[in-house]
């Protein structure tokens, strides 16, 4: 392909592994993704995207509430530096700008978008990921809390982890996420509680546990208050 492409898709439940000889941006926008790419599972929601490099092989599974921005970029338009670092790092933190970009994309219809939103918008998606987007050089900390939920996770540890003063990393997470260091931590607990909730049999005391919640009633009321169901009521949704 030799110009970018903006289609706005739903998923269904089962997909076959894919592979294109160009890049690919998963941005969603309601739902989410169950998401494996080269062999690595990863769960996707509006806080948090996927970069498919040319020809890795990728899979992904929804339920029927789902919408996403799938942005078809040709490789070109990447410099060979953000090229390898959305490869070693595929899993993203999304932005504040993209996640406004998507929006307005989703605003603007359905299916395949216009060439010249595609033209206006594209900027944005290719800046926030360069070296010079404020949220690049915070992917790798929030790739660690994504990986470890359950840790401890203080602003102090935050901070040391980016190389800056705690005040100054509250103040690089806003301005890249429009979240503090903390509202990030908790979707990444979230987020990681559902995907135990929907792949295991973890029981639910256990899968809060783990995923760092003081006890079982704090993941039912943060999940109650995103999704607007229980743990066990997510679960049975999941295996309908």
């Amino acid at each position: 392909m030799s110009t970018a492409a903006f289609n706005l898709r739903r998923y269904g439940r089962t997909s076959c592994v894919d592979r294109h000889d160009f890049a690919q941006w998963v941005v969603p926008l309601q739902g989410e993704l169950a998401f494996e790419l080269e062999g690595r599972g990863a769960r996707l929601d509006v806080w948090q995207g996927a970069f498919v490099a040319p020809s890795a092989g990728h899979a992904q599974c929804a339920l029927q509430d789902d919408r996403f921005l799938i942005v078809d970029c040709p490789a070109a338009l990447l410099d060979d530096d953000t090229l390898q670092r959305l490869e070693r790092h595929p899993v993203l933190a999304l932005p504040a700008p993209v996640r406004a970009m998507a929006r307005r994309v989703s605003a603007a219809g359905t299916g395949q978008i216009d060439p010249a939103v595609v033209a206006r918008e594209m900027p944005v998606l290719l800046e926030a990921f360069s070296l010079a987007g404020s949220a690049t050089r915070l992917q790798a900390v929030c790739a660690r809390m994504e990986r470890q939920p359950g840790q401890a996770w203080p602003v102090e540890r935050i901070a040391a982890e980016v190389g800056v003063s705690g005040s100054r990393v509250h103040a690089l997470f806003r301005h890249a996420f429009g979240l503090s260091p903390q509202a990030w931590l908790s979707s990444c607990r979230l987020r990681w509680a559902r995907g135990q909730l929907a792949g295991t049999d973890l029981a639910i005391a256990q899968i809060a546990q783990h995923a760092g919640y003081s006890e079982q009633s704090a993941l039912t009321r943060a999940l109650r208050r995103e999704w607007g169901m229980s743990p066990a009521e997510y679960r049975r949704r999941q295996r309908q």
